[in-house]
């Protein structure tokens, strides 16, 4: 299993105020694949992946790596091009490449992902999509009781225009993201140390400027200590100290300091049950308390959840609960807290023909301004492979935003079919 592919939580299939594709279904399965355990992870390998069987890729080998090439092509009609409020019908296009590399060391793990997506609508260019994420995982299997773990991701994407934050434009958004760990099984306890940053930073279409004085990094030391029982539920509870840095020191008209020194507690449960249910959940407190005393403590429930169900050889269902802080420069916003959540089923009718639905929702909150935020999705997916290199795949999806941006409310139905390309 790829972990740099691996989903942590949701974004309720991607919304949470940025223009990103639909993760595969199978990054949920890489994400609790992962989960660290006293056995060493989650058995979902015997789980069906969401994917026909037919053309399943072979890769190509390079070294001790193998490496999986793939482009889908897909071109379809949406109602809403814009997805903001009037907003007109019209045709588009999809390009989406994906390329991982796994090592197969008898010890240790080097991942890498590279994905991109590219919709294009040909009536009105302005709205086109363009996203990107490039992202590498390392584990490092250090003796029998000790493991390192280490990832490193660029995300790049453009802000929702009919978010609060979007006002009406498509700012870019580039995210860099960073951990580095440490795993050591105590006897009854696993401890594990990490330390993590997140790089945001936003910028205009047209010269690349900065556009907006959101641009922060947050820094995070983590301690948790998990139960290696290997009991059915195994709890585990975690701290972490958190620091925000802004790069500009008045960061708006009202010249508001939003520095932040903090704290998140979470307690939750691995869940292992043989190939039929496993996963994390988790739930907690944050608090960011900013430098202004005119504003409010960014505070608030954390919620995170990673489950896969396998009711049966040929179906799988994956469920997903996310919470986020984001930062913002709205006057007397302290930051808003975006939670969300999907759940997905995939079935194998034979290993030619698979398909897929979903739903996912998400509340965007924001602290010390009237604003909420909520968007619903939905997908219907199927996938035919015609040989073992090519497969024809149709999706329709559907997203209903209600909020309180410039964009106003809307709904948008799209329907694409195309390939898929892969070796």
């Amino acid at each position: 299993m790829n972990e740099a592919v691996a989903e942590t939580g949701s974004n309720g299939l991607g919304t949470a105020g940025r223009a990103v594709p639909v993760r595969p279904f199978s990054d949920r399965l890489a994400a609790v694949s992962r989960v660290e355990t006293s056995s060493g992870g989650l058995p979902v390998d015997g789980v069906f992946g969401g994917d026909t069987r037919f053309d399943a890729p072979d890769g190509i080998r390079l070294g001790r790596f193998t490496i999986l090439p793939e482009v889908t092509v897909t071109a379809g009609w949406t109602d809403n091009t814009s997805q903001t409020a009037g907003g007109a019908g019209g045709t588009l296009y999809r390009i989406a490449p994906n390329v991982t590399a796994t090592s197969d060391w008898s010890r240790h793990q080097l991942s890498f992902a590279l994905r991109g997506s590219y919709v294009a609508y040909p009536g009105d260019r302005s709205d086109d999509d363009p996203s990107l994420t490039a992202s590498t995982a390392l584990r490092l299997d250090l003796n029998s009781r000790t493991t390192a773990n280490g990832s490193l991701a660029y995300t790049y994407s453009r802000e929702d225009a009919s978010s609060a934050e979007g006002a009406g434009s498509t700012d870019d958004i580039h995210q860099i993201s960073g951990s580095l760990g440490v795993t050591r099984d105590a006897g009854l306890v696993a401890v594990t140390l990490r330390g993590g940053l997140d790089r945001n930073v936003y910028t205009a279409d047209d010269n690349g400027a900065t556009s907006s004085a959101r641009d922060n990094t947050l820094y995070s030391a983590n301690l948790r200590l998990d139960s290696t029982s290997g009991a059915l539920f195994s709890p585990f509870a975690e701290g972490s100290l958190l620091v925000r840095r802004y790069d500009r020191s008045c960061s708006d008209a009202l010249c508001e300091k939003r520095d932040a020194n903090g704290y998140q507690m979470r307690g939750g449960a691995v869940i292992s049950s043989g190939s039929k249910l496993n996963g994390e959940v988790a739930a907690g407190w944050r608090i960011e308390d900013l430098d202004d005393a005119r504003l409010d403590d960014l505070s608030g429930l954390v919620v995170d959840a990673s489950l896969v169900w396998s009711p049966t050889r040929l179906t799988t269902v994956t469920g997903g609960l996310g919470t986020s802080f984001e930062a913002t420069d709205i006057d007397g916003a302290s930051g808003s807290i975006i939670y969300s959540g999907d759940v997905r089923v995939a079935h194998e009718f034979s290993d030619r023909i698979v398909a897929e639905a979903g739903v996912g929702y998400s509340l965007r909150s924001y602290q010390g301004a009237s604003i909420e935020e909520k968007t619903m999705t939905g997908l219907l997916g199927a996938t035919f492979a015609l040989t073992q290199n090519l497969a024809l795949q149709t999706r329709y999806n559907y997203r209903r935003f209600d909020g309180e941006g410039s964009g106003g409310d809307y709904d948008q139905n799209s329907i694409e079919a195309g390939i898929r390309f892969r070796h």
